[in-house]
């Protein structure tokens, strides 16, 4: 049962924490005034959880307390500096805990590799301390970037957190009330001019310009004022530390002198069978047509490629954000003493990572033949929705069977799953036997993938893998913990450890209801012997897991937040391609889905350079048995390609792609050919990986996509229930269709810029932005045009 308590807010904006004209200089003054309730205590097998109605987030840091928090973001003039923040707590009350706060979970890579995780742990200087957590009441952040109208903003996102907790002697210290008084000054003035002279500017080689020539025609003939420069004349007109610098340079002087609001990058690498992506740590030039730069937040790879850099053009001052504040000409370091980034997008930046002319003319073409008029309906009001299950997020079951008592034999261990509506599964059946005379034999056993008609959706499933058929349970102790290739997650959560010790047998394995939406389940576990008596039955309710892909492309909302499908206009026909109802096997579904037309697709799961993919429900037999094929670039088998068998004709979606590196556009054919250990971080083990998969999407003639959104890193995601709210790839991913869907963005650049804004305002607090969040928003690209017109423009 669902534990809730009413939680009072009330928001006197007294000082106009709206938008403020320009015409408001001078000093300012603001009051944020909430009020509380005492908050539910949830009670956990290790820990104990939070929650509170009214308030809109956790804090996420992993290793952290979970505590409950509330997100204000106060909208006000570009260049606006914060004079004082002042802070009041009332009717301050305390509460001694049971057990410790739950800690946030750890973000885990959204890779087609094995996954290798980390032991979860509480952060020892917070649950060893007896200081309270966090250190204030409230923590704010600044910075600057786009509002909701694509105007220039500061914005001041204030956290405040109704309950603080002293790990020492597990008190939580909770107020009634929290007042917040907020002065600051508006500028007499801001950088950029009241009338627009070029909305949209093309940068690109000189190379490309006659090609695109009819797409600057174009544009201006929807009344978008458009210009082309070119590579060559910012090089010879900007200076800057390399020339990644000088393009922004000069993205900083059209946004002050033309008042642009979308950039488009006409050019990627110049070969698609071999170029050399990175030239130094901070960029890549040499072999570029525009050149890409860097993030050196080095987490599980030698840095990524993020665009992000050439929209982030101000700082919380509204000074030059060059992404080396330490002035070490190393950019982007996320590490202690590191680069202090804004992140918040100044200007709606997308690309088009074309490698030769005839890609250029390919996505000229299907530009231009998307926005000569309004799609119809008839397609574009169909969204795709491919996923599965993300995580292993199984429990220790926690079955202990004491042996000591019983005489040596032959025993069976039954185990069967039932679900909330009281369907039960098939039961799992294990031979044993119970000899004292003999050292113990005890293997892992995790083979629920063959299972007899096991077909989606499916009945409730409980497999047992901590004892196998014919084991010997004996006279000698044993343990074993499986490795990531034989227990997806087992290193971080522990379900599946083998443990034979004084005579007991540790019982685990899992339970689940491999269908949409199938969460809870208990387990019934009972052991007979020889002569069918039962020596041993116990039943543990409440197990749950979450598919996370299938929440996050989903319809119902989850701890406040739902899948992208529920945030979608209603005249929207959603197809869920789900491993857990049957609908999708394979990439024949997949293919055969989008080339019918549809204006979005969303796939949530796990990726590389050249693959999409994710998981039947439940992983059964784990990831390699239970891995489904989404889409491929490349395809030893027949069809070698099978991306180009999509033929929508026009009919191209915009998709949203969830997962590690699909938009790494930084590969060639010949080095990710030869690094088939990975050892250069392409990614692709040996596949010959020509161009990425988000790459060749929007490049392909006619067919495919009309623009992608996709990690050009590691992605990651949050387990179980945590999956939707969590932030990271599920959040990011999820948030474009909240932009477009429900906050009406129909300009594609406005959606993907106002993402991002809202991500990191969102996140981006004191003690919760970690380089997990940092990653997320740098590496998150659009390759597509910014500027495009969703669904086409009106006759």
């Amino acid at each position: 049962m669902k534990s809730m308590i009413y939680f009072v807010v009330g928001l006197l904006l007294l000082g106009g924490f709206t938008t403020i004209g320009m015409g408001d200089a001078g000093k300012k003054q603001g009051n944020l005034s909430l009020s509380f309730l005492e908050p539910t205590v949830v009670e956990k097998e290790l820990f104990v959880e939070l929650k509170s109605e009214g308030t809109n987030s956790w804090i996420f840091d992993a290793g952290s307390p979970m505590l409950p928090i509330r997100i204000e973001t106060l909208t006000l003039p570009f260049g606006a500096t914060i004079d004082n923040i002042i802070c009041e707590a009332q009717g301050i009350q305390t509460k001694v805990l049971s057990k410790k706060i739950m800690p946030a979970p750890r973000p885990v890579p959204l890779s087609g590799e094995i996954a290798v995780s980390n032991e979860p742990q509480m952060k020892q200087e917070i649950y060893g301390s007896e200081n309270l957590f966090p250190a204030d009441w409230i923590s704010y952040h600044i910075g600057v970037g786009l509002d909701e109208n694509n105007a220039h903003r500061t914005f001041l996102t204030i956290n405040t957190y109704p309950v603080r907790y002293e790990p020492g002697s597990d008190t939580i210290y909770y107020a009634e009330k929290i007042d917040v008084t907020v002065t600051y000054t508006v500028p007499n003035s801001n950088p950029f001019p009241t009338n627009t002279e070029y909305k949209l500017v093309i940068i690109a080689p000189s190379k490309f310009s006659s090609i695109l020539q009819p797409l600057i025609d174009h544009k201006i003939s929807k009344g978008m004022t458009t210009i082309l420069k070119t590579t060559e004349d910012i090089y010879d007109e900007f200076t800057g530390y390399d020339k990644p610098e000088q393009i922004k340079y000069f993205i900083k002087s059209a946004l002050e002198n033309w008042n642009t609001s979308y950039i488009l990058l006409v050019g990627g690498l110049k070969s698609l069978l071999y170029a050399k992506g990175r030239d130094n740590v901070n960029e890549g030039t040499k072999d570029w047509y525009v050149p890409v730069r860097y993030s050196n937040l080095n987490e599980g790879e030698p840095g990524y490629i993020s665009d992000l850099y050439y929209a982030d053009i101000y700082n919380g001052t509204g000074d030059f954000c060059s992404w080396d504040s330490n002035g070490n000409h190393i950019y982007a370091e996320f590490k202690s003493g590191g680069d202090k980034l804004d992140l918040y997008p100044d200007v709606a930046l997308g690309r088009l990572s074309c490698r030769n002319n005839n890609e250029v003319k390919s996505v000229v073409d299907k530009i231009i033949h998307y926005e000569s008029g309004p799609a119809d309906p008839s397609w574009f009001n169909k969204m795709v929705l491919v996923s599965g299950d993300g995580f292993l997020d199984q429990v220790d079951i926690g079955i202990s069977w004491n042996t000591n008592a019983l005489p040596n034999g032959q025993y069976t261990i039954y185990a069967q799953s039932t679900n909330t509506a009281a369907t039960s599964g098939p039961i799992d059946e294990l031979h044993i036997t119970l000899d004292k005379t003999k050292p113990t034999t005890l293997t892992f056993n995790h083979d629920d993938n063959l299972i007899t008609g096991l077909k989606y959706p499916f009945p409730p499933v409980a497999e047992i893998v901590s004892v196998s058929e014919g084991d010997i349970l004996g006279n000698t102790d044993y343990t074993y913990s499986p490795t990531e290739r034989e227990a997806y997650l087992n290193t971080q959560l522990h379900w599946a450890d083998l443990s034979y010790t004084s005579g007991v047998l540790k019982i685990r394995g899992k339970t689940y209801d491999p269908k949409p939406y199938g969460v809870e389940t208990s387990i019934h576990v009972w052991i007979n012997n020889s002569a069918g008596t039962t020596v041993f039955t116990t039943t543990k309710n409440g197990f749950k897991m979450y598919y996370e892909g299938e929440w996050t492309t989903g319809e119902q909302l989850l701890l406040g937040r739902a899948g992208a499908a529920y945030y979608m206009p209603s005249e929207f026909q959603k197809t869920f391609l789900w491993s857990s109802n049957g609908q999708w096997t394979g990439q024949t579904q997949v293919i055969d889905t989008i080339s019918e037309g549809c204006g979005f697709v969303f796939f949530s799961g796990h990726g590389s350079p050249g693959v999409w993919s994710n998981h039947y429900p439940g992983i059964p037999g784990n990831r390699k048995n239970a891995e489904v094929k989404g889409l491929f670039v490349f395809n030893l088998g027949l069809p070698i390609f099978p991306m180009d068998k999509i033929s929508n004709n026009y009919k191209n979606p915009i998709v949203v792609v969830g997962g590690c590196h699909n938009s790494m556009f930084n590969v060639s054919l010949i080095p990710t050919l030869l690094d088939r250990k990975n050892v250069h971080m392409t990614h692709s083990y040996g596949n010959p990986t020509a161009e990425c998969w988000s790459e060749r999407f929007v490049r392909l003639s006619e067919h495919g996509a009309i623009a992608t959104m996709g990690n050009t890193g590691y992605g990651y995601g949050i387990l179980n229930e945590f999956c939707t709210t969590g932030g990271l790839d599920n959040y990011i991913t999820t948030e474009f269709f909240v932009q477009y869907g429900t906050d009406g963005h129909k300009i594609l650049g406005e959606a993907y810029a106002g993402t991002l804004t809202e991500y990191i305002s969102h996140f981006k607090g004191s003690g919760e932005w970690d380089s997990a969040h940092q990653k997320t928003v740098e590496q998150w690209v659009l390759l597509g045009d910014p500027s495009l017109q969703i669904g086409g423009y009106p006759t």
